[in-house]
């Protein structure tokens, strides 16, 4: 009954158009903690106070929306066994009444966490959490876009999460300041396709944060969704975000920021990141990809080249392959060195030559 209901109300997270230009992922560099953190959402530890936040949260779409209400933030550590995240929310009024586990708590306010540890859009994981610190946790193989069912009996291995409340929960009468929510995931539960992905010094994964927030009326003092005026549905819901999707969908892996890794402890010199050659020729593949759905919602057909795509090029060498119902997308640098394949289904693969 929970699939069906998911399946159900997926549109209210789900509003996709390919056409909308893509933001550049933003990126955050995760030192390693000190010593292991104790998991109570007070961020008291030296550890906590060394790391930099990330730049506030903004609308899923990015600059296409004004800037959230109320702010967001959130900062990152690891070792040995755990990923650590931390955000902080402001919330004059914080309220939440879902606390048995795998409750669809995007339907209340929340924080959520999107991570792919490999970066193909493949399997990959999501954390919500409320301010009742109740948590709901499922795996996708594959993004809904192409078929994937999340898999919602799917648990993270000795997750551990805390909430520390500056206010009172659920109390409409006064006003509330802000909500913390302390996560530590086991990167050994991140493992379901039997792949290594343990942190090494500048490797990186996909992640990004969102928050849901809903406009809210007050019925007999109890906090609910606020109703349309016609009293047909609730007020859609706002996503602000880390970095942001340029479109109203969380599930475009590939539009995640980048998660870098350093085996440095925390309160090292910044490091000043560079994204990889195969990630730039990944982001043209992508932008290949999304123009290549726009043609066919439009002409019912794929396009085999970049002029019916519209597509300026002058610095890789691509091909497009296509029938009316499949397309393959290759992308290379000049020197050939590094091939990207992506087809129709967002199944991705990278080559490189010695």
């Amino acid at each position: 009954m929970k699939k069906l209901f998911l399946s159900g109300i997926v549109c209210l997270k789900l509003c996709f158009g390919f056409s909308q230009a893509i933001p550049n992922p933003l990126h955050y560099t995760c030192f390693r903690a000190e010593k292991p953190l104790k998991i109570d959402g007070k961020l008291n530890e030296p550890s906590w106070q060394k790391a930099q936040w990330t730049n506030l949260f903004v609308d899923i779409e990015g600059d296409k929306k004004p800037l959230p209400t109320q702010a967001t933030k959130a900062k990152m550590l690891w070792d040995d066994q755990y990923l650590y995240i931390a955000a902080e929310l402001e919330e004059t009024n914080i309220w939440a009444y879902q606390t048995t586990k795998d409750q669809i708590v995007y339907l209340e306010n929340d924080f959520e966490v999107f991570i792919d540890p490999d970066g193909d859009t493949q399997n990959y994981f999501e954390l919500e959490v409320n301010a009742a610190n109740n948590t709901f946790d499922l795996f996708l193989p594959k993004p809904y876009r192409n078929g994937g069912n999340a898999l919602i009996n799917w648990d993270i291995k000795n997750l551990k999460t805390a909430v520390h409340i500056d206010g009172t929960l659920n109390k409409s009468k006064d006003i509330d300041k802000v909500w913390t929510v302390e996560i530590a995931i086991p990167i050994s539960s991140l493992n379901m396709d039997d792949k290594n992905h343990l942190p090494q010094d500048l490797s990186f994964w996909r992640i990004n944060f969102s928050r849901v927030e809903w406009d809210f009326s007050l019925e007999d003092r109890k906090y609910t969704r606020k109703k349309k005026e016609n009293n047909e549905g609730v007020l859609p819901e706002y996503n602000w975000v880390w970095s942001p999707q340029g479109a109203i969908n969380m599930h475009l892996p590939e539009r995640w920021g980048y998660l870098v890794f350093s085996t440095q402890n925390v309160g090292a010199t910044p490091i000043n990141f560079t994204l990889p050659e195969s990630e730039k020729l990944k982001q043209i593949a992508w932008q290949i990809y999304d123009k290549q759905k726009t043609y066919f919602a439009k002409n019912q057909r794929h396009a085999s080249n970049l002029i019916e795509l519209s597509f300026d090029n002058n610095d890789y060498e691509i091909l497009i392959e296509a029938t009316s119902q499949t397309f393959i997308i290759y992308v290379s640098d000049k020197a050939k060195k590094t091939f990207i394949t992506l087809n129709q289904d967002s199944v991705l693969n990278v080559i490189k030559k010695p």
